[in-house]
């Protein structure tokens, strides 16, 4: 919900110079062996390598004007119902992966496209374009099962289809566990602030949001030397931490909730905590933290100059239309709970890809036969958007397997069944 905050407030970004280890950063729409830095000092590369359709586009003069260089391009597809990016990556490394889309009126027709995205064999979004001045991007957590990562743009019918940027971000593997599946941003906050920060504020180029504070709660801020902060395994700095909200009523909890969109959605969430203030010895801060009613957290205390992370070691499945947790001061506090940062993440549920063998067998097919139809990314997931000519079956839980190819070239089939 405040994802379109991104362009009104790059300007208020405070960004020193730093380099990005462990960043793959792709300008799609940028001629080949073009590189660019962009004010926010990540270097990103063309997208030639990367994708072998598509028509390089360029936003409108008049709102390029207003954003970054990076995000005056973009890539259109205008052929062809599944359009793919095959990135290269560390095969299990987690990855915080984003993809940016701004319109910006590139075609002259001022008619925002509304289209599907697909991550490996799985649907990601449906990316829906509100304005043409404002970039609507994606996010998710995603380990691949294999060195590469699939990309892929769908038409659905309302509109080209199109990206501005695509970009990964190396994550440390113990941090945002789940059971299962991949997470996908539903929102993340960095209480008390003003100012959106990002790379390099964020070594993890994770974009914490404003929230304007509720009337029930009250803004904090303090003073904490960066150098002597514990970050902790999230990597938290205390430009992002030295600001935080309680509740104006020093005696009422501190309650955060929000309803979910589905009622089928499971949350992964994380809450990040520091003592803002160094306390005297009669003062305390305790509280706990109750989700939807029951105890979650016991006792807690922020610790000063340390980052405490807590979070659900599962998903948190939606049991009504709400979900609250309460931070609640407990008899021995002195002082309110504090929360400085918040993020929220839902399960995306990650299906298998087809088997490996058979999308070998089938690529070799294509790149023999020269096969010019709209082959590409996963051969038969989603089962919506499968290869044109093929039959897949499917069964739960089950990896996807090419059983026959209809109307296909001559001998196809039969050299199809010898390659795999």
């Amino acid at each position: 919900m405040w994802m379109t905050f991104y362009v009104a407030v790059l300007a208020l970004l405070r960004i020193p110079a730093y380099a990005q280890p462990g960043f793959i950063s792709i300008d799609c729409g940028a001629e080949a062996g073009v590189n660019t830095e962009s004010s926010i000092h990540i270097n990103y590369v063309s997208d030639a390598n990367f994708t072998n359709t598509g028509v390089r586009g360029t936003i409108s003069s008049e709102i390029s004007r207003q954003t970054q260089q990076q995000l005056s391009r973009l890539r259109r597809f205008p052929e062809g119902n599944k359009n793919c990016y095959k990135i290269s990556v560390t095969r299990g490394s987690k990855y915080l992966i984003r993809t940016l889309f701004l319109y910006g009126n590139y075609d002259g027709q001022n008619i925002p496209p509304q289209f599907d995205l697909l991550l490996e064999a799985n649907k990601w979004a449906t990316v829906n374009i509100s304005n043409a001045s404002n970039p609507e991007f994606e996010e998710i957590i995603h380990v691949p099962s294999l060195d590469y990562v699939q990309i892929c743009l769908v038409d659905t019918g309302h509109g080209t289809p199109f990206i501005t940027t695509i970009e990964f971000i190396t994550l440390k593997n113990n941090t945002y566990v789940t059971q299962y599946g991949s997470l996908k941003l539903y929102l993340r906050n960095d209480f008390g602030s003003n100012i959106i920060y990002r790379y390099p504020t964020d070594v993890y180029d994770r974009l914490w949001y404003i929230l304007e504070p509720f009337e029930d709660w009250t803004n904090l801020s303090g003073s904490i030397p960066d150098d002597s902060l514990d970050k902790g395994d999230y990597q938290l700095r205390a430009i992002i931490m030295s600001t935080a909200v309680r509740p104006a009523n020093d005696s009422a909890p501190l309650v955060i909730s929000w309803e979910p969109q589905d009622e089928t959605d499971e949350f992964y969430v994380y809450m990040h905590f520091t003592e803002i203030q160094e306390l005297t010895t009669n003062q305390t801060r305790q509280f706990n933290i109750m989700r939807n009613g029951e105890l979650w957290i016991s006792n807690f205390s922020p610790r000063y100059l340390a980052v405490d992370s807590l979070y659900t070691s599962s998903s948190s499945a939606v049991s009504g239309k709400e979900i609250k947790y309460s931070l609640v001061r407990t008899g021995n506090s002195i002082l309110p709970p504090i929360i400085s940062a918040l993020e929220v993440y839902t399960v995306d549920l990650q299906k298998p890809e087809t088997f490996q063998g058979d999308v070998d067998a089938i690529t070799s097919i294509k790149s023999v036969y020269g096969v010019k139809r709209d082959w590409q990314g996963d051969p038969c997931a989603p089962a919506a958007y499968l290869w044109d000519g093929l039959n897949c079956t499917y069964g739960d839980d089950e990896v996807p397997r090419i059983t026959t190819c209809k109307s296909c070239y001559p001998n196809f089939y039969y050299c199809f069944i010898k390659l795999r």
